[in-house]
């Protein structure tokens, strides 16, 4: 990244994390076109260039495909409910192979990506694999010996990786800005549990016989989990409701417009309104699919300083293709590797349902080695490329 910076490679990373206010103009444009205060461009040419080319940006398109995909569960639940309950488990099985393991099809490159330069050479690379690999063998051996730690684990991992992408695409992409330490904390905390509480809350018997199914696939015995006692109701409904008053005055905080807080309070609500309505699975899956794997996927596409440019020009489709080039031979292994767990299972299993289960316990496998790409990827803002527009 520094190579591609040049000169200004210390405006690109003073700009693009100036007190949250992620700019593509400077970000990108800006670093090949000049500096005022390191912030705006000396080139009038590149920010017209740049504002012909925001009528669709990314950010706005991972927005709108979430807002759609969420308000279309909930109409089809409302209005269509035994056909919803039906093909519930649709959404989640084909989004799997769609989006949710290709979202993290792009863990091997993306430190290279990032500019680390250990990523770059041969012993660097393989270290990082094997890690990556081990870690992911590790928690499925876990799901093993200790069922009900790895079930708990997962649920845990998942609230923080889904609400930390939910909050840095909203740093990257609406200018959302860092509002301190326990600003971030309850954005996570809320932003993260609301898929995991709310269906606990609305269906605990989904949640409770997910972990016995599960299980009885794996051919172990993890017993009982009650979700439904008065006081693990009691407490998740508690915890969530004073995140969301602290939630609600940091968020005020975090936006320069109206139109921003709303937006951010508009996505909370229609996040609560989807998996306290629609049934888990369905719900789960619209969302792992269509909202939380998209948005990472947008982030994706703009690693790559070259492809940023281009879909910031109004060109997509070139580094679109590419990043789903990139995507499939990954995305081929991980199938491969379920297919070969849901072989080995097979004898165990009776329907659809055991399929969505053993598939969530390979996803949670997975997801512990992701949650540290992710990580790397948020701790390396300056090589990351910054797309929100000015206002």
């Amino acid at each position: 990244m520094r190579a591609r910076c040049g000169a200004g490679a210390e405006a690109c990373r003073s700009a693009r994390y100036e007190e949250g206010a992620w700019s593509y103009h400077t970000a990108v444009i800006g670093r090949d076109q000049g500096w005022i205060g390191g912030r705006r461009l000396a080139s009038t040419h590149a920010v017209a260039a740049a504002g012909a080319a925001r009528a669709v940006t990314p950010g706005a398109v991972g927005v709108a495909v979430g807002w759609f995909a969420l308000g279309a569960a909930i109409a089809w639940q409302a209005l269509a409910p035994a056909s919803a309950e039906r093909f519930a488990l649709v959404p989640l099985l084909a989004g799997l192979a769609l989006f949710g393991l290709p979202h993290g099809a792009l863990d091997h490159l993306v430190p290279a990506r990032l500019g680390f330069a250990w990523a770059r050479r041969p012993l660097g690379l393989a270290v990082y694999l094997v890690a990556y690999a081990g870690l992911a063998a590790a928690y499925l051996g876990l799901w093993l010996v200790a069922p009900r730690i790895a079930f708990i684990g997962f649920l845990v991992a998942t609230v923080v990786h889904w609400g930390q992408g939910d909050l840095r695409f909203l740093e990257l992409f609406a200018r959302r800005r860092r509002v301190g330490v326990m600003g971030r904390a309850t954005t996570i905390a809320l932003r993260g549990a609301i898929p995991i509480a709310v269906p606990v809350l609305a269906f605990p018997a989904t949640a409770e016989g997910l972990l016995a199914t599960a299980t009885q696939a794996l051919g172990v015995d993890a017993g009982t989990l009650d979700l439904s006692s008065s006081l693990v109701r009691a407490s998740l409904l508690g915890a969530l409701a004073l995140t969301a008053v602290v939630y609600v005055a940091y968020a005020a905080k975090a936006w320069d417009s109206s139109r921003g807080l709303a937006l951010d309070l508009g996505e909370i609500a229609l996040l609560v309104a989807l998996f306290a309505f629609v049934p888990a699975y369905l719900a789960i899956g619209v969302y792992f699919m269509l909202w939380h794997s998209f948005r990472h996927l947008v982030r994706l596409s703009m690693l790559r300083a070259e492809d940023a440019r281009a879909i910031a020009a109004g060109r997509p489709w070139r580094p679109l293709l590419r990043l789903a080039r990139d995507l499939v031979p990954i995305t081929l292994v991980a199938l491969t590797f379920l297919a070969l767990l849901g072989a080995w299972a097979a004898p165990r299993m009776a329907g659809a349902v055991d399929v969505v289960a053993l598939s969530l316990v390979w996803i949670s496998a997975l997801t512990m080695p992701h949650l540290v790409v992710v990580a790397l990827m948020d701790a390396a803002p300056s090589a990351e490329t910054s797309v929100a527009p000015e206002p």
